[in-house]
């Protein structure tokens, strides 16, 4: 109980809601708190989002939480479970201080290293790290949080590692910024109208402009941040509902294809172009009639190798843009709906039918008995068997 009033005070300082009576709570509970910076810890789906139902991501988050504690011993106090409450965003917070690595005689990336070596062996799985700015106090803790969501935006477009640094991802040349904004303002109106043709050639000046001013890979990246920026504000015009962070991510993530490397010409390219048809389908609203043939789908074809992106391009409608819809009418994603109704139409087939456990399992869909049986313990409890018995 102590630890969760702790977390709900913590939670208020990181998002930037507070008071005196936040922060002095905050302050006489924890040690060391200077020199800190916050550190979001998630697993890393690596590009397998859709195949991850959201209880399985709960699941992961809670382990990742238990090694995260183990790891920090007496210094558990300061990590946080499920910071972004409110968001699709299962991750873990740590308000990691330079005290932490001074105790073991070695510098802060060594700290990290080591804990983020320490996850990836129990977890078995990637994990990934989004350290924030270093602030002194412990009550400019918002800054660094906002610092690591720009980081958690930009991972599409920065070579695939697992733990970033603000400072090594967004910087400022001694010279200062140097920004194409010509050339982006130009890209952002192609985007805006989804003209394809207008976004490639904008993309060319673009990076013409950048090569032609020697530009180097920090102020490249300042000028990727300013136009992921602008992108978002466009979509939040059209509707402030939904987590623009997510979608932008989620389109990167698609845009991005083995033989095209991150952040290239190719892959801003492609990401420009379905960023272009999201933000129109969002302002027509185009697939409401879409979200019926979709579950329609769903209902006559659930036993079949389905995807959201296969139905998307079946449908002509922007993936990110129906994922988005199908969870905000449904309250789930379409892979979670997905196994829902496969559990159900296994669960009539085993109360009135006397078919074999593993017949059922391909009938629905699933050609792995083993993950079949635990799909069906998430969803239903228990084994098949003991529910076919019990019922």
């Amino acid at each position: 109980m102590e630890q969760a009033y702790l977390s709900r005070h913590l939670i208020a300082l990181i998002q930037g809601k507070f008071d005196s009576v936040n922060l002095e709570y905050v302050k006489s509970h924890m040690d060391g708190a200077s020199g800190i910076r916050y550190v979001e810890i998630q697993m890393d789906d690596d590009g397998r989002a859709e195949e991850i139902s959201d209880k399985e991501k709960r699941g992961f988050q809670r382990q990742l939480y238990q090694y995260c504690i183990e790891f920090l011993g007496p210094h558990a106090s300061h990590c946080v479970f499920d910071v972004s409450t409110h968001e699709k965003i299962y991750d873990i917070g740590l308000l990691y201080c330079d005290a932490f690595a001074k105790e073991q005689g070695i510098d802060g990336k060594t700290y990290l290293n080591r804990f983020l070596e320490y996850l990836i062996a129990n977890m078995h799985q990637p994990v990934i790290m989004l350290v924030g700015k270093k602030v002194q106090d412990i009550s400019n803790i918002a800054r660094s949080y906002g610092n690591a969501c720009m980081l958690r935006s930009f991972q599409g477009f920065r070579a695939k590692k697992p733990i970033y640094y603000y400072e090594e991802e967004v910087q400022v040349t001694s010279g200062g910024i140097v920004l194409c904004k010509s050339s982006l303002d130009r890209l952002l109106k192609a985007v805006e109208q989804n003209n394809h043709v207008e976004i490639r050639s904008a993309i060319e000046q673009f990076y013409g402009e950048m090569i032609s001013r020697e530009m180097t890979g920090e102020t490249m990246n300042l000028n990727i941040n300013y136009l992921l920026f602008q992108l978002i504000h466009l979509a939040s015009e059209q509707d402030d509902g939904v987590n623009q962070e997510e979608i932008l991510r989620l389109i990167s993530e698609s845009s991005f294809e083995k033989g095209v490397m991150r952040g290239s010409k190719a892959h801003l390219t492609r990401f420009a172009c379905e960023y272009g048809d999201y933000l129109s389908q969002l302002r027509k609203n185009v697939s409401r009639g879409v979200l019926g043939e979709i579950e329609r789908e769903i209902r006559e074809n659930y036993a079949k190798n389905i995807t959201l992106k296969s139905l998307s391009e079946k449908y002509y409608v922007n993936s990110a843009y129906l994922g988005q819809l199908f969870r905000k009418k449904n309250g789930q994603s379409f892979k979670d709906y997905l196994n829902n109704y496969r559990m159900e139409r296994a669960a009539d087939l085993l109360l009135h039918t006397d078919k074999k456990i593993v017949e059922i399992a391909e009938e629905v869909g699933y050609h792995d008995l083993d993950y079949f049986v635990n799909r069906f313990i998430l969803v239903k409890g228990c084994t098949p068997a003991k529910f076919r018995r019990e019922a």
